[in-house]
């Protein structure tokens, strides 16, 4: 989303496309130096807790993006952005050798990563029109508010099974 609303917060932040370009790193950057902390979390942890934890960081700062008063605190809720959401996948992939068979898993593997790549495709169809009717700030607070019953969902149905451990070849 932030990609979409880039034009409109960048001027109304009165940020350069430079500063922009910080904003988009100070999240990318965070994300990799977090991702494996994150994954070893899930091992420690459990998936289910660590992506709980991972999802409501993801919609509490999506939702303080909205609040940005400039370049600064934009960067610095990017850069939180970032370091929180990080693990997402280490977890789901957790999540996937729980749930689903040794034969299942790979199916499972791909449609997490295909739902991924169509999310990204079909976000500029649901947020452009939101942030056309909204503005950017109330988009990112809505999403974040989607986030939590995302949130709510897991938590209610997401339970792990039993499933035969992957046999070791040699």
């Amino acid at each position: 989303a932030i990609s979409i609303a880039g034009i409109d917060m960048s001027r109304e932040l009165g940020m350069s496309e430079v500063e922009f370009g910080w904003i988009l790193a100070a999240f990318t950057i965070s994300y990799g130096l977090f991702e494996i902390p994150t994954g070893l979390m899930g091992d420690r942890l459990g998936e289910k807790k660590t992506l709980i934890r991972i999802v409501i960081w993801w919609s509490v700062f999506t939702s303080l993006t909205g609040l940005a008063g400039g370049f600064a605190s934009l960067f610095v809720i990017r850069f939180l952005f970032g370091a929180g959401e990080a693990g997402a996948f280490p977890n789901m992939s957790i999540a996937a050798g729980k749930w689903f068979g040794v034969e299942e898993r790979g199916r499972a593997q791909a449609v997490i990563l295909m739902a991924s790549r169509v999310g990204g495709a079909i976000t500029p169809f649901v947020v452009i029109p939101m942030q056309l009717h909204f503005g950017w700030r109330i988009t990112f607070y809505m999403l974040g508010v989607i986030g939590i019953v995302w949130v709510i969902a897991w938590m209610l149905f997401y339970k792990t099974r039993d499933v035969a451990p992957v046999e070791k070849t040699e």
